[in-house]
């Protein structure tokens, strides 16, 4: 059986790490499958809207410890790009991404997870960031996009902590958009994907871009930046067709 596997429903693909006898563990020869199964999801046109799941009891327990244990801190910085890159690449994906949090999700996991666009939790899963009770911190990307998520009071507390918290603390810091049961999670991933698909693809496409480049802007830069793309999608053939349909329905 495959270490990560891809298919596709509709328009969107679904990513599944497959390694559950090491509850989905992030070691590099891991990630690059990882890696190989986003470059089908990227190469594919016809997939609109990814999502990212694990099989078995775990999303991810995050990195593999036995494998890092032993470097030194110049060779920990390097095996550390691995997984940084690929959250960044995540992060960076042209089409919306969406976690499907089945179970634990803790330390590289759960950074994996925050490099999605939008999480969903099953009612069972975990979600921590215990890399503190390891002697070492977050080291693809933890520390920063945790405060950008839930706020920095409440980031500290669990990077400092190292506490796994449940779903619906999740929920209710904002980790998390939704919490379903552990059997429903994933068709209600797909129906939430499918309300993404119906939209226009290079207006959700420019969305995702916007709302990237308000992180690094101000509100003024922010707003220029979000005229000129919107500007751009009027010479789309999307914006004709999804556009003149609104326009022949409201004539009925």
């Amino acid at each position: 059986m495959a270490e990560v596997l891809f298919e596709k429903r509709n328009h969107t693909g679904l990513l599944t790490m497959n390694k559950p006898e090491t509850l989905n563990a992030l070691s590099s020869g891991f990630i690059e499958e990882i890696n190989r199964a986003l470059d089908l999801a990227e190469s594919d046109r016809d997939v609109y809207v990814l999502l990212i799941t694990g099989s078995g009891k775990s999303f991810s327990v995050g990195a593999d410890i036995e494998e890092m244990y032993d470097k030194n801190s110049q060779e920990i910085f390097q095996w550390s790009n691995f997984g940084s890159n690929l959250n960044l690449r995540i992060e960076k994906m042209p089409v919306p991404v969406i976690a499907l949090i089945n179970g634990y999700a803790l330390g590289g996991g759960l950074e994996l997870a925050m490099a999605c666009d939008i999480r969903l939790a099953a009612d069972t899963a975990k979600l921590g960031l215990p890399e503190t009770s390891l002697g070492v911190i977050c080291g693809a990307g933890g520390t920063q996009r945790l405060p950008r998520i839930v706020g920095y009071s409440a980031a500290k507390e669990m990077i400092f902590t190292g506490k796994k918290i449940d779903t619906q603390e999740a929920l209710s810091i904002g980790l998390v958009n939704h919490v379903y049961p552990a059997s429903e999670l994933e068709e209600d991933g797909f129906k939430l994907a499918s309300q993404i698909e119906k939209n226009g693809r290079l207006a959700v496409r420019t969305a995702k871009k916007a709302i990237a480049f308000s992180k690094e802007s101000d509100i003024e830069k922010g707003c220029l930046f979000e005229r000129e793309i919107f500007s751009k999608l009027f010479e789309t053939e999307d914006q004709k067709i999804c556009m003149g349909g609104f326009l022949e329905r409201k004539k009925k």
